[in-house]
């Protein structure tokens, strides 16, 4: 189990710690990977369906019929799974040339660690308002920022200074993966809805 709070709190003692798991039980993430995405997931079916939202200029409250949810809670899911492996390997094609170039496997469990705050924060879909989501995704960032550029470092074998510019690439290059990832996944949910009238209005 991640413990999470001692990273926060910390950071090179609970990445050291963690560090030796990997090594022990190189596959001890894949159930984290796999269950944590179902809470942005799960909550944001429920958010969608039974609570509603507003639109800019619309006072009446929308939703989603149950299909439509579902189906847009699955990509989600898969969503937030692809962006975890695709992480993973830009992780390791950034450090192609360190001594310490992880294998794929300690990658995924190096950007399972950092993208839990992300999922963690899914929490809030459960009452999808624009302004609560966007504050919770700015908090989950960076969270998830600080453990980058804190763990990159021991988890990884790196010198500090070189850790930060590979942290800083790292960075860069994973947002705008992760925001490619995000509007491709909501353009497959857009087109499988398209023109089947799935909102619902109260």
């Amino acid at each position: 189990m991640i413990p999470f709070t001692t990273l926060l709190t910390q950071p090179k003692h609970a990445w050291g710690d963690l560090s030796a798991s990997v090594d022990r039980h190189p596959r001890a993430f894949v159930p984290l990977w796999l269950a944590l995405p179902l809470i942005p997931a799960v909550c944001l079916f429920i958010g969608t369906t039974q609570v509603g939202w507003q639109l800019p200029g619309n006072d009446q409250v929308q939703y989603l019929s149950a299909s439509s949810g579902a189906l847009l809670a699955l990509w989600c899911y898969l969503g937030f799974l692809c962006g975890v492996v695709i992480m993973a390997y830009l992780v390791r094609w950034v450090l192609f040339r360190t001594e310490s170039r992880p294998d794929i496997g300690r990658s995924m469990a190096f950007t399972t660690t950092i993208a839990v705050p992300l999922m963690l924060a899914g929490v809030v879909a459960l009452v999808p308002y624009r302004w609560v989501m966007l504050l919770a995704a700015a908090l989950a960032t960076a969270c998830s920022a600080f453990l980058l550029f804190s763990g990159l470092p021991v988890f990884m074998h790196l010198r500090r200074r070189s850790a930060v510019f590979y942290a800083s690439c790292i960075l860069g290059f994973g947002f705008l993966a992760l925001l490619t990832t995000a509007f491709a996944f909501l353009e497959l949910w857009g087109q499988s809805m398209a023109g089947s009238g799935e909102y619902l209005e109260q």
